[in-house]
């Protein structure tokens, strides 16, 4: 049950948060000024959404997965749309302020020294990259907040069966930002499984408050999907042009509307034009790697961009093009690029947007960030998550953390990584470091106290 929460610490993390956050959405950062790529889509759609209501069936709305546009579209309804979009800079930096006791409170369930909850905490607090997305309108913040509601009500519900359908509302509201959360979910079940004899105070209707939100949540994602594209078979469109760039390894995906304008991109091999969608962390490979590195980016057919004619979430044509891929690689070659979409979530690509123009003296914070979590945090957070799986049925709640980590690279070897796409995933590294440390240190102490002499061999 690790440790309760120091009430005062807990209070000034609480006003820490909220004062941080909100000066950097309302001040430092506001995201209603920066709406450009992932964020103006996410944005229009909200205030469409805001002013209009339900949409008719229009297929551009199953591109990407609907959670955070109508999360942003709720704030904009009640308080109006205009710029720079305050209600919802608000409401961003409030979820973004919660992440921090939350974290804290996680750590205390999970972890047994004081001292480790607290650095936990006050790491949460200061961690420039989870601070730097809430002045974006990306799925980062609201995923970072209920992933880690999520987490807590779940720990809860293992340790004592209590907070189930919280903990199943929190986890449906994860998955409608982020769809691929659900291989998480699906660890957790099988977290349960393993003990189900042990966690006898966990009953059947505990799995079916936790699992029921959930499948309600994947039956209006499925029936979305079918509204706005006319097949069944999908959440978001996007997951097809990922999953084709991870298995094929080009940089660029651009679809045409007619095969005259494809040919003659082709000719000229021009990398600019059709619609067009880029992955800045490939491209960093192409530029940066030796091609003798095992990270090399080595396309699989030849080229930088991977050009058709049709719609670009298509999914007959990108089955066609991972076929293709597939029989030009082998599975060798297939494992290597899942080794190398693992390895873009901490090494190589910056994080995006902080890359992107007019962010330089905040790239270089994030930068530090970056560096200072594959130096410091990575390595133990790694032994955690070992050490945690390792004691499943000793201590089924740090396996859960451990899932955690595990599905957000699992989903990252399957289509690739980056470092925007970790961050929400980084208070869970933190506290699994943690715990790695605190088993290590006695063994240190106990090793050094052979090596002077003081205790027997």
């Amino acid at each position: 049950m690790g440790q309760p929460p120091e009430r005062r610490l807990l209070w000034i993390l609480i006003g820490l948060a909220l004062l941080t956050r909100l000066v950097w959405v309302l001040w430092v950062h506001p995201p209603g000024e920066y709406l450009y790529s992932d964020m103006r889509l996410y944005a229009e759609r909200a205030t469409a959404l805001a002013d209009g209501g339900i949409p008719a069936p229009t297929r551009t709305l199953a591109w990407q997965a609907y959670g955070t546009h109508m999360l942003l579209a709720a704030p904009l309804r009640l308080f109006g749309t205009q710029a720079p979009m305050t209600s919802g800079a608000l409401l961003w930096g409030l979820m973004g302020a919660l992440a921090v006791p939350l974290t804290y409170l996680l750590a205390c369930r999970v972890l047994t020294e004081r001292w480790q909850a607290r650095t936990a905490g006050i790491a949460a607090l200061v961690w420039f990259p989870n601070l730097s997305t809430t002045g974006f309108f990306l799925s980062e913040t609201p995923f970072l907040c209920a992933q880690m509601l999520s987490l807590y009500w779940l720990v809860v519900c293992f340790q004592e069966g209590k907070r189930a359908w919280p903990a199943g509302m929190a986890s449906a509201v994860a998955f409608m930002l982020r769809p691929q959360a659900a291989v998480f979910y699906v660890l957790v079940l099988l977290v349960w499984l393993v003990n189900v004899r042990r966690l006898k105070h966990v009953k059947w209707h505990h799995i079916a408050g936790v699992a029921l939100p959930l499948v309600l949540a994947f039956g209006f994602s499925l029936w979305r999907f079918h509204y706005h594209t006319g097949y069944w078979g999908g959440i978001a469109e996007n997951a097809n042009m990922n999953l084709t760039a991870g298995r094929c390894h080009n940089i660029n995906t651009q679809a045409y509307r007619t095969e005259r304008e494809r040919a003659t991109a082709e000719k000229k091999d021009d990398q600019t034009n059709g619609r067009r969608v880029t992955l800045p962390g490939f491209r960093t490979l192409k530029n940066w790697v030796p091609e003798w590195s095992p990270l090399a980016l080595r396309p699989a057919l030849g080229g930088d961009s991977i050009r058709f004619v049709g719609y670009i979430g298509d999914p007959f044509v990108h089955r066609d093009i991972r076929a293709q891929c597939y029989a030009a690689t082998g599975l060798l070659e297939q494992v290597r690029y899942s080794f190398v979409n693992m390895m873009l979530q901490w090494f190589i690509a910056g994080q995006w947007p902080e890359t992107s123009k007019g962010h330089k003296h905040t790239l270089v914070i994030a930068e530090i960030y970056r560096y200072f979590f594959n130096t410091v945090v990575l390595l133990p957070s790694l032994v955690g998550i070992g050490l945690a799986l390792r004691g499943i049925r000793r201590d089924p709640s740090l396996a859960v953390l451990a899932m955690c980590l595990v599905g957000a690279m699992i989903i990252a070897a399957i289509f690739f990584g980056d470092p925007r796409l970790r961050t929400p995933y980084d208070p869970v590294s933190i506290i699994l470091a943690l715990y790695a440390v605190a088993v290590a240190l006695p063994a240190w102490r106990a090793w050094r106290a052979r090596r002077s002499g003081k205790t027997p061999a």
